[in-house]
């Protein structure tokens, strides 16, 4: 930035130092007994407080401009947030109770798998058939007809003596 004590003002990077290094090479060229008016003067300082006034007036809009980015942006970043803490929850949601079937599946599984360890094996089914077979309770006598057997025979029975 430019030094107003006139140290760099050889080599001026803005258009008020412009005005500054202009003014002080038109003092030089005047004649040394002829100062500057005031009203030239003043015109001078106007153009630059002028221009100034317009600098000041694009910085604070780029400011507004830059704020309401910022604040627009710090409102999305909320939002997506919220969003995805929503998200999260509902996946956190849907996790667990996949969790819940997954161990009462596992459970059915066992009680399954008990279940079965008590049901007679194959091999024990055809051992019962053959008992079955080599009983043949379809010529298995009833207690009528047995009594009416022992009738006609003519055996008494301990039932019949009362």
């Amino acid at each position: 930035m430019a030094d107003f004590n006139g140290s760099d003002l050889n080599n001026p990077q803005n258009s008020i130092e412009q005005n500054i290094f202009n003014q002080q090479q038109a003092e030089q060229q005047q004649p040394s007994g002829e100062k500057p008016t005031a009203d030239a003067e003043f015109a001078q300082i106007a153009t630059m407080v002028s221009d100034l006034d317009r600098r000041l007036r694009t910085l604070e809009e780029r400011y507004s401009n830059i704020r309401k980015k910022i604040q627009l942006t710090d409102q999305n970043l909320l939002e997506s947030e919220r969003s995805f803490s929503n998200e999260l929850k509902e996946l956190n949601d849907a996790s667990m109770d996949l969790k819940r079937s997954v161990n009462d599946f596992s459970d059915k599984i066992l009680i399954f798998e008990n279940e079965m360890g008590n049901v007679a094996q194959k091999m024990d089914l055809k051992v019962i058939e053959k008992y079955f077979n080599m009983w043949s309770p379809q010529n298995f006598v009833t207690r009528a007809e047995l009594k009416e057997y022992l009738k006609s025979k003519k055996v008494k029975l301990a039932s019949d003596k009362e």
